[in-house]
C-alpha cells in the first residue's frame, strides 16, 4: 500500500501490458526505477508501454557490444532530475521513449534536464505531432519505431554505427 499527499494523475491502458521486470524492484515515490544498470554507450529513458521495448533493446545492444542503461521514469512529474542525470552522465546519448506526443512529455522534460546540466544529444521517440494512424496499440507503435527495434536504430545511429 502506497501513500501519498499529492495530487496525482494515473494513466491506464485499454490492453495488457507485458511485465518489464525479472523481479519486483524496491519502490520509492518519485523515483525512477532502474531496470537495466551500467550503460555507458546510452541511457534509454522510458515510461509505461514502452519499459520493456527498451528492456528488449538493452538486451539487443548488449549483444552488439553496446551497453545500455534503461530508467523506468513511471513518474513523470515531478521528474527524477538526479536519476536522469545519472544516466545520462555516464552515456553518450540519450534516447527517451514513450507512447505519447513529441512535444510535452517525457522527452521535452529529460531535454530540458540534459542540455542544462551535461549537454549531449536527446533523441524522443514519441508519437509525432500530426494526426495518427489507427489501429492496435502494437500497430500503432511498430509504424513509428516505438519498439525495441526503432530503439536499437536509434541508438546505432546516434553512435555512428
Amino acid at each position: 500500500l502506497l501513500h501519498d499527499d499529492k495530487p496525482a494523475y494515473i494513466r491506464v491502458g485499454r490492453n495488457a501490458v507485458e511485465d518489464a521486470y525479472e523481479e519486483n524492484p524496491d519502490f520509492v515515490m518519485d523515483q525512477a526505477v532502474t531496470v537495466v544498470p551500467g550503460g555507458e554507450d546510452v541511457a534509454v529513458i522510458a515510461c509505461g508501454e514502452m519499459v520493456a521495448p527498451a528492456v528488449r533493446a538493452a538486451k539487443a545492444l548488449k549483444v552488439q557490444r553496446i551497453s545500455a542503461t534503461v530508467l523506468d521514469m513511471y513518474c513523470v512529474k515531478p521528474i527524477d532530475e538526479k536519476a536522469v542525470l545519472q544516466a545520462a552522465g555516464k552515456a553518450k546519448a540519450v534516447i527517451t521513449i514513450e507512447e505519447h506526443s513529441v512535444f510535452g512529455g517525457l522527452g521535452s522534460m529529460v531535454s530540458q534536464i540534459v542540455s542544462a546540466n551535461c549537454p549531449k544529444r536527446v533523441v524522443n521517440l514519441a508519437l509525432p505531432d500530426e494526426p495518427v494512424i489507427t489501429g492496435k496499440s502494437q500497430e500503432v507503435f511498430d509504424h513509428y519505431g516505438l519498439n525495441a527495434e526503432g530503439i536499437v536504430n536509434t541508438a546505432r545511429e546516434m553512435l555512428g554505427l
